[in-house]
C-alpha cells in the first residue's frame, strides 16, 4: 500500500509492530519498543512459595509511593515493588522482587538466573526511574509512565497471571524512542500542543466521531486544570497518550518526543539493514521437530527483500513436514508484505487476505496471495497451527486472524494484543509527533477485525505450553 506523503506526515510500516524481546533491539516504523520479561519459552512447570518481601523493601517502596498515588490493588502493589527494585539497582533487589512476584508459569518458563540478570540489566541502564503517572489499573494489570535517569520517556506495565491472580506473569516496557531530555514548556505552549495534536486527530483519525469524542473529553480535562501542573514535554506526550487511549482505547495511537532530525520531518523510522541483518531480520528459528512436524519462530515481519529470501530459505527448509507450527507469541507485527509473503505459501489459488479502509471506508487497498513464491508450495492439506499470546500485536494479528478466517490454521492460544490500525507520524512541533491511526484493516470474510479484542484462539491455552498442545493437535492430525 503506498498512500500520499507530504511534506508534513510520514508513514510508519502500515502495521507497527511490538517487539518486546529483551537484547533484540528492531524498531519498526515510529512504534513503540516493547521489552518483554515475560515467559518466553514453553516445557518445564515449577511452583514456588513467593517470599514476603524483607523489611528495608518497604523504605524504597514508601518513597516510590510518594512520587504518585499507586492504587490499592495487587497490580499496584507490585508495581510499587518494582519500582522499589529498579531505584535499589542492584541483582539482590531484582531477586528479592522475583522471589516475592513470579508466579508459577513465569518460573517455569526461564531460569531464575535468567530472569533476575535480565532485571538487573535493565536496572543499571535506567539509573533509577521516577513513576510520573498511572496511565491505566485494573485487576489484571498496571500500566504506569516513568522516565529513566537517563532521561527516557517509559511505560511500564505489569501483567498478572490469569492462572495466578495475586503473581507476575510479564513486564512490558514500552519506549518511545530515543532517550530524549525532557524540555520545559510553559502554559501556553502546553495548550497549543494539546490543540494542534486534537486537530491532527480530528483531521486523520480514523473514525471521525471517536476523534470528536477524543477531543471533547481532552478539551474538557484542559479547561478543568488537569493538565496545569504538566511542566515538560515529555510527561505531557505521556499523559495525552493514555488520556486518548481511554476514550479511543487505540494502542497504535499515540504522543512522543522525537525532535526534529537534520531537516527531517520525523526521525529515522528504522533500523539499518546492518541491524536487520544482524537480528536475521526477526527469525529465530526454523526446527523439524518429532513426528516431522516443521516449526518457524520469527519475531516481526520485516519488509526488505533480504528478509523475504531469508523466509523463503526456513520455508524451504520446512518443506517436506507433515504438519506445520508458526509460532507468533513474541511477535508484534510489522509488514503486510510480508504477511502476504508467507501466507502465499500455504494457498495454491489468489486468495483474498485483507483489505484497508479509511476514515471515509473508501477501500485503499487489497492484500491478495502472490501468484508466485521462490521455491514451492506448501500442500493445501497440511494441518498449520499458529500460537499467539496477549502480546502477538497488529500485523502478527493479521496473519493470525487472516488464517483463522480462511480456515487454513488452527490458532493456539491466548488472545491477542488487538492493534488493526495503520499509523502515521503527524508532526506538531519541533520535538513533538502523534502517531495517527489513519485506516483500518478489513477482513474480506468477517467484514471487521481485531481492534480492541484481539484474535480469540480456535484452542485457547495458556502461552507458556501452546506450543506442546499445537504438537499433540499436530501428532493427531497426523495420524489421521
Amino acid at each position: 500500500m503506498n498512500p500520499t506523503t507530504n511534506a508534513r506526515r510520514a508513514l510508519s510500516h502500515p502495521l507497527p509492530c511490538r517487539l518486546r524481546h529483551l537484547g533484540q533491539r528492531i524498531l519498526t516504523g515510529v512504534a513503540a519498543l516493547m521489552v518483554a520479561l515475560a515467559p518466553a519459552a514453553a516445557g518445564r512447570t515449577a511452583s514456588a512459595s513467593p517470599a514476603s518481601p524483607p523489611p528495608d523493601a518497604g523504605v524504597a517502596a514508601e518513597a516510590v509511593a510518594e512520587q504518585i498515588a499507586l492504587p490499592d490493588t495487587t497490580p499496584g502493589h507490585c508495581a510499587r515493588d518494582f519500582f522499589a527494585a529498579a531505584n535499589d539497582g542492584t541483582a539482590t533487589a531484582a531477586e528479592r522482587f522475583e522471589e516475592r512476584w513470579a508466579s508459577a508459569a513465569r518460573q517455569g518458563a526461564r531460569p531464575k538466573e535468567q530472569r533476575i540478570a535480565g532485571l538487573a540489566g535493565l536496572f543499571a541502564t535506567w539509573h533509577g526511574i521516577e513513576a510520573r503517572s498511572v496511565v491505566a489499573s485494573n485487576s489484571a494489570s498496571i500500566i504506569v509512565a516513568v522516565t529513566t535517569g537517563a532521561g527516557e520517556p517509559l511505560e511500564i506495565e505489569l501483567r498478572l497471571d490469569s492462572a495466578e491472580p495475586d503473581r507476575l506473569q510479564a513486564i512490558m516496557i514500552a519506549s518511545f524512542g530515543d532517550r530524549v531530555a525532557p524540555q520545559p514548556i510553559s502554559a501556553a505552549e502546553r495548550r497549543q500542543l494539546i490543540e494542534d495534536a486534537l486537530a491532527a486527530l480530528r483531521a486523520g483519525y480514523v473514525y471521525p466521531e471517536v476523534a470528536e469524542q477524543m477531543s471533547t473529553a481532552v478539551l474538557a480535562k484542559l479547561e478543568q486544570g488537569d493538565y496545569d501542573e504538566i511542566a515538560d514535554d515529555a510527561l505531557l506526550a505521556q499523559r495525552l497518550t493514555a488520556d486518548l487511549r481511554a476514550v479511543s482505547h487505540d494502542k497504535h495511537l499515540g504522543v512522543r518526543v522525537a525532535p526534529r532530525q537534520d531537516g527531517a520531518e520525523l526521525p529515522e523510522s528504522g533500523p539499518s539493514r546492518a541491524d536487520m541483518r544482524r537480528q536475521n531480520f526477526a527469525f529465530r528459528t526454523a526446527e523439524i521437530l518429532p513426528d516431522n512436524i516443521g516449526y518457524l519462530k520469527f519475531n516481526a515481519f520485516v519488509d526488505d527483500d533480504e528478509a523475504k529470501a531469508t523466509a523463503a530459505a526456513a520455508l524451504a527448509f520446512l518443506a517436506h513436514c507433515d504438519a506445520l507450527i508458526v509460532d507468533l507469541r513474541e511477535n508484534g507485527g510489522g509488514s503486510p508484505e510480508m504477511i502476504r509473503f508467507i501466507s502465499s505459501y500455504l494457498f495454491d489459488t489468489p486468495t483474498h487476505l485483507n483489505s484497508m479502509v479509511d476514515r471515509s471506508g473508501r477501500v485503499i487497498d487489497e492484500f491478495w496471495t502472490l501468484a508466485d513464491v521462490p521455491g514451492q508450495r506448501f500442500p493445501t492439506d497440511l494441518p498449520v497451527y499458529v500460537l499467539v499470546s496477549s502480546y502477538t500485536f497488529s500485523g502478527a494479528e493479521e496473519f493470525a486472524y487472516n488464517l483463522k478466517n480462511l480456515k487454513r490454521a488452527v490458532i493456539v492460544g491466548e488472545t491477542t494484543g488487538g492493534g488493526a490500525h495503520p499509523v502515521r507520524g503527524e508532526r506538531i512541533s519541533d520535538r513533538i509527533v502523534v502517531r495517527v491511526p489513519f485506516m483500518r484493516a478489513m477482513n474480506p470474510i468477517s467484514g471487521t477485525n481485531w481492534e480492541g479484542v484481539g484474535v480469540e484462539p480456535d484452542v485457547p491455552t495458556a502461552a507458556g505450553v501452546a506450543l506442546e498442545r499445537a504438537q499433540a493437535l499436530a501428532r493427531e492430525a497426523i495420524r489421521q
